[in-house]
């Protein structure tokens, strides 16, 4: 008989430390956000974002978005199987299925695949190009050992910088403070990581050109799955779940 389940997940995950081993695990904390109040919408921006398809989620979002219940999507998780990518419940399997994300976000589902290259080589100067600065490379003192930083902006970076596109500004300007809010928006909203803090180079990389007509839903999903399988296994008191919990939560 061929078994559609690992044991290798079993003994990693969340369920298993508190079914066998008797843990008390609190919630994992959401790390996907709204498009915060800090970052103002300007009506400059629209047409630049239409052109990219995320106009109707962006809109979604900015607006404003229910409060995230950690707990229930914590309770979730504990039936998510990383094997089938479902949650493996009473009544049977069940999952988010790319028709729930085209209908719930209302993002784009067909299109190129959004295959990003996580080569980083050289990402401050690219990034400069295309927004006008980049994040200062942290100092190390004489003797000091380098961090690794991520490649990447802190979000509190974007905000102090972009939060408000200038009144007078020409078209290049808009289009560069366009760019950097859909970064902002789709890092904390879709894309949101492990740690909730930075947007990755790679996500502004993909909106380098605006008409690129990527399927940003196909993405959202396959990260939300990518989320899934790391979350299910995170037994910290500050593991996280990060993928667009505006998503998860609706559809649950």
């Amino acid at each position: 008989m061929v078994w559609l389940l690992n044991n290798v997940y079993d003994v990693e995950h969340w369920a298993y430390f508190m079914s066998e081993k008797k843990m008390e695990l609190m919630p994992l904390k959401i790390r996907s956000h709204g498009a915060s109040s800090v970052m103002q919408y300007d009506e400059r921006y629209t047409p630049y974002i239409e052109m990219t398809g995320l106009l109707p989620f962006i809109q979604l979002v900015s607006r404003s978005t229910p409060n995230l219940n950690a707990a229930a999507v914590t309770t979730l998780i504990d039936r998510w199987r990383p094997e089938t990518h479902s949650f493996h419940l009473r009544t049977g399997e069940m999952t988010v299925t790319l028709e729930d994300v085209s209908m719930i976000t209302a993002l784009p589902i067909e299109g190129k695949p959004l295959c990003m290259s996580t080569d980083s080589e050289g990402w401050r100067q690219q990034m400069e190009a295309l927004i006008g600065m980049s994040p200062h490379e942290p100092e190390v003192e004489d003797g000091g050992k380098k961090d690794r930083v991520p490649a990447g902006a802190p979000f509190t970076w974007i905000a102090a910088n972009f939060a408000h596109c200038p009144e007078d500004a020409d078209d290049e300007v808009i289009q560069r403070y366009a760019r950097v809010y859909m970064w902002y928006v789709i890092s904390r909203t879709i894309f949101a990581d492990g740690t909730g803090k930075n947007a990755p180079w790679m996500w502004l990389k993909a909106l380098t050109v605006f008409d690129n007509k990527f399927s940003w839903g196909s993405a959202a999903l396959a990260y939300l799955y990518r989320q899934l399988d790391d979350a299910c296994r995170r037994t910290t008191k500050d593991g996280g779940v990060g993928g667009c919990m505006l998503l998860l939560s609706v559809w649950s």
